[in-house]
């Protein structure tokens, strides 16, 4: 049994944007737009169905919504907490739908057979394991190309979503303090902008490579000790299925830690002064 582990999404296929050049439809951006159709029909589905007296379902949801609720208005007060409460609740919603993904069977497991390619940019096969013993050799054979593959294992997703919570935390800094409330906010006293600006930067690089760091590290683990039990004929034992369990709590934890870490710098945006210890705490 080969385990092949890619870093890039596997390319389905290709077509030709003008002007914008080569498009590459991703294994992730397949599965990124099942998520978001299926939390668009989840959400219609829940508001058309809700009534005054909640079923058991309606009151799982407005037990999650109270939750977050209840931490972006612990975090950045009652009034601007409603305001920004959609932004978190559904950065929280995405991101562990998304990470619960890859978790679901035929992720990363169900595809088509493409002839390896030298300059694929992967890590090498961790071990092949065949009837005869026998080792295969590297750089010949055909790899896996799966169907789907989970948002969050992309680094390109978590980039582009690090980036957009940035840009609307200087929106929303802006829409509180106006352009040169906001300067002064990060320059106070003003020999510390350059390492403001360079904080925000930096924000985009840890929010991105925390999320896809943890979940992809977190499939590979899961795949390994997968194929380990494959190979040894014990698939089942509770040996290789601790993982998804301990898999499914760290997806709950890392999509709280984003949203949370949205909420404090957008929090700390537009506070009106300097409210970092406050809300740090």
């Amino acid at each position: 049994m080969d385990l092949h582990v890619s870093i890039k999404p596997e390319s389905l296929f290709e077509f030709d944007i003008p002007v914008l050049g080569t498009f590459e439809f991703t294994n992730s951006f397949l599965t990124m737009i099942l998520v978001m159709v299926g939390l668009i029909l989840a959400g219609a589905w829940v508001a058309r169905s809700a009534t005054l007296v909640p079923t058991h379902g309606q009151s799982m949801f407005e037990m999650a919504v109270e939750f977050v609720l209840g931490l972006v208005q612990s975090a950045a007060g009652e009034n601007v907490g409603r305001r920004i409460f959609p932004l978190i609740g559904s950065l929280f919603i995405f991101i562990i739908v998304a990470n619960y993904a890859g978790l679901l069977p035929g992720v990363g497991t169900v595809g088509v057979y493409h002839e390896e390619e030298e300059d694929h940019a992967q890590i090498a096969a961790v071990a092949a394991f065949q009837e005869d013993g026998e080792h295969e050799e590297e750089g010949h054979g055909e790899v896996l190309v799966p169907f789907f593959r989970s948002p969050s294992a992309d680094l390109n997703m978590t980039l582009a979503m690090s980036t957009f919570v940035v840009i609307i935390v200087q929106i929303a800094g802006i829409m509180a303090h106006g352009v040169g409330g906001r300067i002064k906010h990060m320059a106070d006293p003003w020999w510390i902008f350059p390492l403001e600006v360079i904080g925000e930067l930096a924000r985009i690089v840890s929010l991105a490579f925390r999320l896809f760091g943890n979940i992809f590290a977190g499939e590979v683990l899961v795949a390994v000790m997968i194929a380990f039990g494959a190979a040894t004929l014990y698939v089942l034992t509770p040996f290789t299925t601790v993982f998804l369990y301990l898999e499914v709590l760290f997806g709950f934890v890392q999509a709280l830690v984003f949203a949370l870490l949205s909420l404090i710098y957008l929090a700390l945006a537009t506070d009106g002064g300097h409210g970092d210890e406050e809300h740090a705490h």
